[in-house]
């Protein structure tokens, strides 16, 4: 059985890959360049080279396999990054993956609140990629995550850069949205048992973590993590929207960009227990699991919110 994994060395990537390696499963991956695979821990021997927009190179990572784990997506960028690679690239490993004749299993990891919105260009362009799953023929299991964290990741490294820099840490919005934060192992688990069955027939599964946190509480847990004390200004939305615009197109790694600005007062939560529910694992808390920022140095935070690096 050889599972394909695109976006494998992207931050879920790299887990879903050691995960199935782990569990003694041929692992095919598909990175950009040559070299990339070198990301991974343990680089499985089967790897190819190519992107979602070349339908050439999908067909021969599809071929014979018969699973599929689709992972990659793009939240940086504007309206035609979103539709290219979320949308129209989902597409293209669809049609690649039904051309193989082999593939029993698509996994497709979008995101929760994706949504036949236009307005809110990513969860649209997440919507439409789930479409083009659904429609396919194929077996197959949407799986939509709340945000995401872990050793490596954006998010929870951004906040932490903002605490550990300053005495007053800016909120947009009230800060009072809810969030499911959940552990990038515990999504990778949850991809693994989607590729053996444990999620059976055509399913759309939302996923969190075990809270449901507001974002001024994710504020308080990293800073409770750093060791600091720290106040919030609630800043409005309107008042960023200009900044944030300057600086997407001023630095190469802008902590926050349009695309985030509009998801940043949505609620973004599960039902509980969903991950109990379908996959019969408890997912484990942010707090206690965000070492990783600990290791933060100011220079590097400062670097982060300049929009210099992501930290990752």
């Amino acid at each position: 059985m050889t599972v394909l994994v695109t976006g494998a060395t992207g931050l879920l990537g790299r887990r879903v890959v050691q995960q199935l390696l782990e569990t003694n499963h041929e692992v095919r991956v598909m990175v950009r360049r040559p070299g990339s695979e070198r990301a991974l821990a343990t680089p499985p021997t089967d790897v190819c080279y190519g992107d979602v927009s070349n339908p050439d190179a999908l067909a021969e990572a599809c071929r014979d396999a018969t699973a599929v784990i689709h992972l990659v997506a793009v939240i940086r960028g504007g309206p035609r990054q979103f539709d290219d690679v979320n949308r129209q690239g989902t597409a293209n490993v669809v049609e690649a993956a039904k051309a193989a004749g082999s593939v029993k299993r698509f996994i497709h990891v979008s995101a929760l609140g994706a949504a036949n919105t236009p307005r809110l260009q990513y969860l649209h362009s997440k919507w439409q990629g789930e479409q083009a799953v659904a429609g396919s023929g194929l077996p197959h299991v949407i799986l939509r995550p709340s945000l995401i964290f872990g050793p490596g990741d954006e998010f929870t490294t951004a906040v932490a850069a903002l605490v550990r820099t300053m005495p007053l840490v800016p909120v947009i919005g009230s800060g009072n949205n809810r969030l499911q934060p959940i552990h990038v192992d515990d999504v990778a688990r949850c991809i693994l048992l989607s590729v053996s069955g444990n999620a059976r027939g055509n399913r759309t599964i939302e996923i969190g973590g075990p809270e449901q946190l507001s974002y001024n509480e994710i504020v308080g847990v990293v800073a409770r993590t750093l060791g600091k004390k720290r106040r919030r200004v609630n800043v409005p939305l309107w008042k960023v929207r200009l900044p944030v615009t300057i600086m997407e197109k001023l630095t190469p790694r802008a902590p926050i960009n349009r695309a985030m600005l509009q998801l940043v007062t949505l609620r973004n939560v599960a039902e509980p227990g969903s991950v109990e529910r379908h996959f019969g694992f408890r997912p484990r808390p942010l707090y206690g699991n965000i070492d990783h920022v600990r290791s933060m140095t100011a220079g590097q935070a400062i670097r982060i919110n300049l929009g210099l690096s992501t930290g990752s």
